[in-house]
């Protein structure tokens, strides 16, 4: 599944945290030969030292075996491998890394099996139906990490569900505002600042556009609840599309946005193909697409604000999950937990990850620290940024009927066959059949 492929399903099945860390700043010539932690790779690899004042969190009077299963890219795969060799040199643990195609089916049928891992990586959204469906653990009594002293709260919230810690979070992921440097200096805090630019050029007739925006709900959502709205509300299980204040986000985008500043056609490839060209000075997307535009440098940056409103687009977490196979045999949960709170609080690994491929932090040392978040890729800062003003996305399994309806019917808005209060009145109709 190729990245504008894997968009579209993050639409319909909400896989957003599987794109964490796609932002490619390794080099070409690599041979792929992974780094650990700062302390092992070949020898022109670069060195990532920890901060010491965060320190790893290690193992303690802990051995043992367990299993870890990931579908990380070749790239991501090798540092991660590297990491893993440091840990078993340096502990009485053993982890082993399998990467597994089709993850999704694989866990969901080796789990009930007696067959799975005690850990698999993935995003949080599946955290609720995993969850409820018996395939996740609550290691809350086995972990010595703090969570709200180490993660982002975002990442804390992510990587709980039903007052259960169900895994550890290690990178986070959303949409936010990238840049043609040939055309903008600095990037706008004001959606004012931001008109401005494009403004001067937007000319359809010369096929040039103010903005490229792909236009599925994960995108937009930023507006929706920057203007007080929200889609779905993990805690009360209510539907919030024909609220006023998300009737106003949705207005926002198509007559503050589409209308004025974008080409016709609202799909991915269309609204990419825009901005790739050089022919927006604007565009809002996410990390997998930095590494597309070759014909120019680019920047990134938060979300602009709109009079007194800061948007908040859905974020995802990648979390190390911890699997039902851990309450099976005690000496491997311990090891599989001793190996997630080592990588996930280890402050090399974390620039690693970042520095080689694009992962956004969730570690606060990168937040709190100046220096430490300084020392990140101008890509990733950026894209922090907007992981700040983000949300979760909810992790619910009700989640996954609201994707489609609010999709489809936004369209009918958008293309003037509804109104928007009729098209939300009806897709909260449609989730609610769904559900039932």
């Amino acid at each position: 599944m190729d990245r504008r492929t894997l968009v579209k399903y993050l639409a319909g099945a909400s896989a957003a945290g599987a794109l964490a860390g796609c932002i490619s700043t390794e080099d070409p010539d690599d041979d792929g030969n992974g780094g650990n932690g700062g302390n092992g790779g070949d020898d022109d690899s670069q060195e990532y030292e920890e901060d010491e004042d965060w320190p790893t969190v290690e193992p303690e009077g802990v051995s043992g075996n367990a299993e870890i299963w990931h579908s990380l890219s070749e790239g991501e795969q090798a540092d991660f491998e590297g990491n893993i060799d440091q840990f078993n040199g340096d502990y009485d643990v053993t982890v082993s890394a399998d990467e597994i195609a089709e993850l999704e089916e694989q866990i969901t049928a080796s789990i009930p099996a007696g067959e799975g891992p005690e850990m698999h990586m993935w995003a949080h959204d599946w955290a609720g139906r995993d969850y409820e469906a018996g395939f996740l653990s609550d290691q809350s009594d086995r972990l010595r990490i703090d969570l709200e002293e180490y993660f982002v709260p975002g990442a804390v919230d992510a990587a709980q569900y039903d007052g259960a810690t169900i895994g550890l979070p290690h990178a986070a992921e959303t949409v936010g505002l990238i840049y043609n440097k040939d055309y903008v200096d600095e990037p706008p805090e004001t959606f004012e600042e931001m008109q401005e630019i494009m403004d001067e050029h937007h000319d359809p007739a010369e096929g040039t556009y103010g903005l490229s925006y792909p236009l599925d709900p994960y995108f937009y959502s930023a507006w929706v609840h920057g203007f007080g709205g929200y889609y779905y509300d993990d805690d009360s299980g209510e539907l919030g599309l024909t609220n006023e204040e998300s009737i106003r986000g949705f207005e926002f985008i198509k007559e503050e946005l589409f209308e004025p500043y974008m080409a016709a056609d609202y799909e991915y490839d269309a609204q990419a193909s825009v901005f790739l060209e050089g022919n927006a000075p604007f565009a809002f997307n996410g990390p997998w697409f930095v590494g597309d535009v070759t014909d120019f440098e680019v920047g990134t940056a938060p979300w602009p604000e709109v009079n007194g409103h800061t948007p908040s687009p859905y974020s995802g977490f990648q979390l190390m999950y911890f699997t039902s196979e851990m309450d099976e045999d005690e000496e491997r949960a311990d090891a599989a937990v001793a190996f997630a709170e080592w990588y996930t609080s280890n402050t090399a690994i974390v620039s690693q990850m970042a520095d080689q491929h694009g992962f956004i932090p969730v570690h606060n040392a990168f937040v709190e620290d100046d220096d430490e978040a300084d020392e990140l890729p101008d890509a990733v800062q950026g894209f922090a940024g907007a992981v700040e003003q983000g949300i979760p996305m909810p992790a619910s399994p009700e989640m996954n009927q609201v994707w489609e309806p609010t999709e489809d019917e936004f369209i009918a808005y958008l293309t003037d066959s509804k109104s928007i209060e009729d098209a939300m009145e009806d897709a909260e109709a449609r989730i609610r059949d769904a559900w039932d």
